[in-house]
Order: structure tokens, then sequence, then C-alpha cells
């Protein structure tokens, strides 16, 4: 079974991520690894200008799990990132959909200025209390969040306060903001409801991340998930009793009675008996999943602190 990290680890990102609406977490992926996500892009672009028979650049290339699973695969199932996301939605989590996005330069006139202030899909003006995410959405940045290149901007709390912009200041700075000094490496999680901006990138280089968003198993998926790749990791989900790989790639047999709970009790206990579950259940095909995930880190581009090996049961 996908492995996450402990919940003493997790905590302190928990609180922050209730209370604030975002969590950083710094250094999350190392320079190597920054250098295949780039690696990536180029070769996610080279394919899709081939595909469809231009020069132009897309700026955005999606659909990254189906076409580079190995590389994908473990930067979407980071320990820290999924365990994050399970510990605030349940173990409901599944992959909506994995980007890696480039934005040119603008004019040097529109520095230090907001792209538009929003609330990520599925997101509404919230009421004054804090509501479990629908979605989840994850930024790895590929260098270093400077004024110029155009950071992050997040107004603090506003996932779980009514807080409205009108309309002709979408484009302005808020006085309530938060610039997020992102390093190359880092990743910043947000909740879909904490309302956020872009910066427009006055340097001289593309601005450039990778994004993925985790979305609760009763909703649609923006990516497809019915190719053969991905088909043939919800097999190896299935064969090892992976439930969390299944939900993850969108199937989930628990879905019905797993979701009508937690509506006069403490949903917490629940999950935490149900992972509890998961993990009793993919034990019964343990020298499978061993055999799965060892295959997987070996195959797979390196990820020193998204794939540990485990050990092969005894028969």
């Amino acid at each position: 079974m996908i492995p996450i990290a402990a919940p003493d680890v997790l905590a302190p990102h928990v609180e922050t991520f209730t209370a604030q609406g975002y969590v950083h977490f710094k250094g999350a992926y190392g320079t190597e690894q920054v250098a295949v996500f780039r690696d990536l892009y180029r070769r996610a672009v080279a394919d899709w200008q081939f595909a469809h028979g231009t020069d132009e650049n897309p700026g955005a290339v999606a659909g990254l799990l189906e076409r580079y699973p190995r590389e994908v695969l473990p930067a979407v199932t980071h320990p820290l990132f999924l365990g994050f996301a399970e510990a605030v939605m349940g173990p409901f989590v599944q992959l909506d959909s994995v980007v890696l996005n480039s934005d040119p330069p603008v004019d040097g006139d529109q520095y230090d200025a907001p792209v538009m202030w929003h609330r990520d899909r599925y997101g509404a003006v919230p009421p004054d209390v804090y509501t479990r995410p629908l979605s989840i959405v994850f930024l790895t940045y590929l260098q270093t969040m400077t004024n110029d290149v155009g950071p992050l901007r997040v107004v603090p709390s506003s996932h779980c306060t009514p807080r409205l912009i009108a309309p002709d200041q979408l484009h302005n700075r808020h006085d309530d903001e938060v610039l997020i000094p992102a390093e190359l490496g880092d990743t910043v999680a947000i909740h879909n409801n904490l309302l956020h901006s872009g910066t427009s990138n006055t340097s001289c280089q593309d601005r450039q991340f990778l994004g993925f968003i985790y979305n609760t198993s009763t909703m649609r998926q923006e990516d497809n998930f019915a190719g053969p790749n991905c088909r043939a990791l919800a097999q190896s989900a299935h064969s090892s009793n992976d439930r969390r790989l299944q939900r993850l790639l969108g199937e989930d047999p628990l879905i019905s009675p797993r979701q009508n709970s937690g509506f006069t009790t403490e949903p917490h206990r629940d999950w935490h008996r149900w992972n509890e579950e998961d993990n009793a259940y993919a034990a019964e095909a343990a020298k499978t999943g061993a055999r799965a995930l060892n295959a997987r880190a070996d195959l797979a581009i390196p990820f020193d602190a998204v794939q540990p090996r485990v050990p092969t049961p005894s028969p």
C-alpha cells in the first residue's frame, strides 16, 4: 500500500492549513528532482507540438500521469502530500489532474501586480467557519519565486470567512495579502476556498511550476485515467489490495458506505478506523504489494523521499 507520513509529522501542517487555508512545504523536492520536472515539461511540450503539427507553445501540458507514469506517480504519491491530504479530507483522496505550467514574461509595467484574485474549482464564498476542502491544489515551484518572477499571493484565513472582492479590484493588491517567498523545490498546498492569485511575471525567464489537484472520490476528475498506463496502475492496485492507489485513480468501491458518516460525530475517528481497515486489507496481499512498490522504486525517476523500499514478506 502506498505509504503516507506519520501523524506527528502531519499535525503541524494540518494545524496551519486549518487556520490559514494554505501550508508551505519547504524543500519538498531537491535540485535534481526539479531538473526532472523541467525536462519533463520540455518533453511534454515537444510531444504536444508533434501531435498538433505546430511550433506554438501550449504554456500548460496536462494528462501527465498517463503519459509519464514513471516520473509523475512518485510525485503525486509523495508520503507527506498524500498523508496531509488524507488528514484534512479523510480517506477519500483521488487525483483530479496533473499539469506542468510555464508562464512567459509580461510587460514590466505589471510588476508586483496580481494576475487575478479567485477561489479554485468547487469553491464558493464560505460561511464564517472552517469546512474541509473539496479539493486541494499543490503547486511545486521550479525556480525561486522572486518579486520579478511572480510569487503566489494569498489572503490568509479567507477559506473560512465570507471575504468578497469587488470585480474592479480583482487585479489589484489586497490589504491583507501575503506573498509566499517559495524557493526552488518548495510546494504550497491551497484550500479550494482560499482567495489567492498569481503575480505577473516580469522577469527574463518563464515562471514554471508543477501543479496537481486532489479532490474527494465522489467528484469527477479533470484528467482522463482510462488510458493503458493508468488502467495498468489500477489493475496492480487491485491485485495488491491497495485501496489508496485505487482511490487515487478514481476507483473507490467503499465510497457509498463511508461517505454516509460523520453527520453527528467527529469524522476523524472513522477516518482512523478506515485507514486501519485498509492497512489490514493490504496486508492480505502484502507480498504482491511489496513486489509492485519495489519494482516502481527501481524503475521510477528517483525520488528519495517518495519511494522507500519495503521488505518483501516471507511466503
